[in-house]
């Protein structure tokens, strides 16, 4: 079989039922705080209880389970039904990881943390491009050598301009939205990129627990109202915003997932489930990244997400470390693959030191090298064939024989090796004769080498759309009025 056969199970059916019961009830009984008019109004159409006063939004049952029925594309009344039982057949080849933005750059050379800056961003585009198994661009750090109202906006633009793979970025303001709407629209003139720009979308996270702020709504609405799709990304943390105990965590989850759910299906779009729960560590009071309770809940939420009949992306594969070392090693892989092998459509973005402690070129490098160990695990899986099982080459060589040069081995080496890039696997002496570094150095090596042939990226817009979208950057960067929270709150008044 080449396919992989999977079915890791933590809830059984009645857990299923009590954990969607408990969520439909906070959202019918707690509510949910919602401080948009707009959103109010829509909500309180469709039959929620609405309190102005509070901006507090409580949703009835029938139509949390109608928009989950819209969102998996199900007929009404037939939501929630399980299909834990259901082993899935684990795709796949071409797994792939993506990025996050940080707030600060770890400098590989000077052992320490600094904010992020332009050529930070740039040399982040470059490596992206380079490395086969990063999926898709974000800037890796905000840039603090622009103006902070920008950053976001500028850090988009050079994505736009230098990003061979599909991009994105953590928007900060309803007119950072509006100005991306307006990149998106101005790169669709060139010819050179003509229909090679998907539809875009917006990142809705919640602001607390059962709570979405008034800025994050209005720029999902501004996304929604140009056409194009919002995802729902809730991250739960036990002991913190949410209860504890996990499975009090996995409700608060589903319902700030479920929130966004009828939020989407109320404009028209589908809904989206997201699993990224986690832990608060009680000691240090930062959120967990590679806590064993990433695979507990990373096993709940995948299948209550799967239950209902979504994808279910979790924010395994990460780790608490603050260097590429074994600890981040065995952390990243204990809860990447037990996800995967649960039937996670995706896992956590990369390039990232710790819970969020910091962009690191070399951590990407060494998670391309792992990313591409899993592809080659779940695209090779074990095929059985009579040119496999090789039956003819065995008996050819015989007892005591060796098979390093037989046409069999020639025709089938390529696909079964899998030739490391970065992690060792040379001898001990082999190894010293090569400096004897470890994995942090070798991926400062190759992150070097990387950077010397393809730094600084090369532009792939046109002179004339480069020239109109620094235009469009330098405008918003005279105009720092324009991204106030305060001229919002003017436009909803008037």
């Amino acid at each position: 079989m080449k396919r992989i056969l999977s079915c890791v199970e933590i809830l059984d059916e009645g857990d299923v039922r009590a954990l969607h019961q408990a969520t439909l009830e906070v959202l019918s009984t707690v509510g949910c705080r919602l401080p948009h008019e707009r959103v109010l109004r829509m909500m309180r159409g469709a039959g929620a209880k609405v309190d102005e006063g509070t901006a507090t939004v409580r949703l009835p049952p029938e139509l949390v389970e109608r928009s989950i029925a819209h969102a998996v594309g199900a007929e009404a009344g037939q939501t929630g039904r399980p299909r834990f039982a259901q082993p899935a057949f684990i795709r796949r080849s071409g797994f792939r990881v993506g990025l996050s933005t940080q707030a600060n750059m770890i400098d590989y050379h000077a052992r320490s943390r600094r904010q992020g800056t332009t050529e930070d961003v740039l040399k982040g585009i470059a490596l992206c491009n380079a490395l086969p198994h990063v999926r898709s661009c974000m800037p890796l750090v905000t840039p603090a050598d622009v103006p902070s109202h920008v950053a976001d906006l500028y850090g988009y633009s050079l994505c736009t301009v230098y990003s061979t793979k599909p991009y994105g970025v953590y928007i900060l303001s309803p007119e950072t939205a509006r100005q991306i709407l307006r990149i998106w629209e101005l790169v669709r003139e060139e010819p050179a990129r003509a229909g090679d720009r998907p539809r875009l979308s917006y990142l809705l996270e919640p602001n607390g627990s059962l709570s979405y702020d008034e800025f994050s709504l209005e720029m999902a609405l501004i996304f929604a109202d140009a056409g194009h799709r919002i995802h729902v990304g809730p991250m739960a943390m036990a002991g913190l915003d949410a209860p504890v105990t996990l499975a009090g965590t996995l409700v608060i989850q589903n319902a700030d997932n479920l929130i966004g759910v009828v939020l989407c299906d109320l404009l028209g779009l589908p809904g989206t489930w997201s699993g990224s729960a986690h832990t608060l560590d009680l000691r240090h009071a930062l959120c967990s990244f590679g806590s064993p309770n990433q695979v507990l809940l990373g096993w709940a939420a995948i299948q209550l997400g799967r239950s209902y009949g979504f994808e279910v992306t979790v924010n395994s594969a990460l780790t608490d470390a603050c260097v590429p070392d074994f600890q981040g090693g065995f952390e990243k892989g204990m809860s990447g693959m037990a996800a995967l092998l649960a039937g996670a459509a995706g896992v956590g973005a990369q390039g990232l030191v710790g819970a969020d402690q910091g962009a690191s070129l070399e951590q990407l490098v060494v998670d391309d090298e792992w990313a591409s160990a899993i592809d080659h695990i779940f695209g090779l899986g074990f095929e059985v064939n009579e040119e496999t099982l090789a039956l003819d080459t065995i008996r050819q060589v015989g007892i005591g024989g060796n098979y390093l040069a037989e046409d069999h081995t020639v025709r089938h080496m390529r696909e079964t090796y899998w030739p490391a890039t970065v992690f060792n696997q040379k001898s001990w002496d082999a190894w010293m004769a090569d400096g004897g570094h470890d994995v942090y150095a070798r991926a400062h090596e190759k992150v070097e080498r990387i950077l010397a042939e393809h730094y600084p990226p090369p532009p792939l817009l046109s002179p004339e759309v480069r020239e109109k979208l620094d235009a469009l950057v330098e405008g918003a960067r005279s105009h720092p009025e324009l991204f106030v929270p305060e001229r919002y709150r003017a436009e909803e008044r008037a």
